[in-house]
């Protein structure tokens, strides 16, 4: 999972400050869920979504 992992805006350069906290024990449980099954190997955040991106190991038809 994704323990203690910062995730940076593409193209930031610069000086940063933390703080801001959100609690996530939804998204927290929402991805145990998904990992049962699947490795989640990326996030998109898109507006107010979050997407998780998971490896593609199955075959879909």
């Amino acid at each position: 999972m994704f323990e203690e992992e910062v995730f940076w805006k593409d193209g930031f350069e610069g000086n940063a400050r933390g703080g801001l906290i959100y609690r996530s024990f939804d998204l927290n449980e929402f991805i145990r869920i998904v990992e049962k099954e699947e490795e989640v190997v990326g996030i998109k955040f898109e507006g107010n979504n979050l997407e998780l991106i998971v490896k593609n190991s199955k075959t879909y038809e």
